[in-house]
């Protein structure tokens, strides 16, 4: 493969040279870099940096596998991006990108991603074709070869649970979420996804707010909410006993998809890794509640809606020695109004088994409208069973 160079946004995306190293030194130091690119060395030392500009990138350029190109603003590196496992019979490769620490926020991964697709969609040659921002607009390459694209069919991305900000990028790549594929013995669990070239957005497009708002809440740290005198926080191992207690207790078990017996291996995998992980993947926030001694009485979440990120359904249990104060109903509005803040959310929907008069009475003194009854839309313990479905919608109080 040819040396390319593009031009676009202000921004030149080229190949790395010898003198690149010590900036890709610099910002290889950044522990967001190291947190979510696997295989990057630690500690990252000037010889590596110096082996991937000198020999690593030329290397896999010149055996058309990967094509990397550093991006550089008027003071610099800024940034990178690559197209790897370039396959040209089958016309995919997988894109890769990340952004200096003293460029982010400017949304340089996504100017430098979108330029080197517009030019990898663009076929050469006489008859070429590519998607509707290949060869022209301010995404167009410039420079020796640039007119050369690749001619791709589909670009696949993919990145670690978590990793909500490359996640957002692709989003507004025009890329679609096509499915995860769970964590292995020595890999984390990833998102996938692909675009083809009429999917590529044009510069400036944006996702809906939700999706924004979604990013940049469950890319951060679990929060701790306040719900008067309670407390809402992430599941901890302190509260092991009372989850074994709570979920063992015949109520819940009557009303909600808990695995009978609940053991503690069960407990531990709820807060070592189902809470976690759920977060992580941007699905569900689960908040256990706090009494004032910190004691666990319970449990709130707000489950996103697959597909529409401006919907949520809010559940919620109370431990068998809590019942009765309240809890629930404080716990619930308190999610709910996080939900609609920091979430963005438009609609919260709760459901419940029709019979179920405790939740329901919960919910409706939560603020939530009963809007009538499912059929057959719960299935629990191996049962389709019909459900009450209520809401809240963004204005209403919580």
């Amino acid at each position: 493969m040819n040396p390319v160079e593009i031009r676009a946004d202000g921004l030149l995306l080229r190949p790395w040279t010898a003198s690149d190293a010590e900036a890709v030194h610099r910002a290889c130091q950044d522990p967001e870099l190291h947190r979510w690119l696997t295989g990057l060395p630690w500690p990252y030392r000037m010889a590596d940096a110096a082996a991937f500009v000198g020999e690593l990138a030329p290397r896999w350029l010149a055996d058309g596998r990967a094509l990397h190109l550093g991006v550089f603003g008027p003071d610099g590196l800024v940034g990178s991006v690559a197209l790897n496992a370039i396959d040209r019979d089958a016309g995919t490769a997988e894109i890769g990108y990340w952004s200096a620490p003293w460029a982010r926020g400017r949304r340089i991964a996504e100017h430098a991603s979108r330029a080197l697709l517009s030019w990898a969609f663009t076929s050469s040659g006489p008859d070429a074709t590519g998607g509707p921002n290949a060869g022209s607009g301010p995404n167009a390459g410039s420079g020796p070869n640039a007119d050369s694209g690749l001619g791709l069919a589909r670009v696949d991305w993919r990145a670690t649970f978590g990793n909500h900000g490359s996640r957002l990028t692709a989003l507004r790549l025009g890329f679609r979420m096509i499915g995860e594929r769970p964590a292995g013995k020595a890999e984390p669990g990833r998102w996938l996804a692909a675009l083809v070239p009429d999917d590529l957005t044009a510069a400036g497009h944006e996702v809906p707010e939700a999706v924004r708002r979604s990013a940049r809440t469950f890319g951060g740290a679990r929060p701790t909410l306040s719900a008067g005198a309670l407390t809402l926080r992430p599941p901890a191992i302190r509260d092991l006993s009372a989850i074994l207690e709570t979920r063992r207790d015949p109520e819940v078990a009557r009303w909600f998809k808990v695995p009978q017996p609940y053991s503690e291996a069960d407990a531990l995998a709820h807060v070592e890794q189902a809470a976690p992980g759920r977060w992580a993947r941007g699905v569900e926030a689960v908040f256990a509640i706090a009494d004032r001694d910190d004691a666990y009485a319970g449990q709130v979440d707000l489950q996103i809606r697959s597909g529409d990120p401006a919907m949520a359904e809010v559940g919620f249990m109370v431990s068998p020695r809590a019942r009765g104060r309240g809890y629930a109903v404080a716990a619930a509005r308190a999610a709910c109004g996080w939900g609609f803040d920091a979430l963005g959310l438009a609609r919260i929907q709760w459901r419940a088994e029709v019979g179920n008069n405790a939740s329901r009475r919960v919910a409706e003194r939560a603020g939530f409208t009963m809007e009538g009854v499912q059929r057959q839309a719960l299935g629990i313990g191996g049962q389709r069973r019909d459900c009450w479905v209520g809401a809240l919608v963004r204005g209403e109080s919580t």
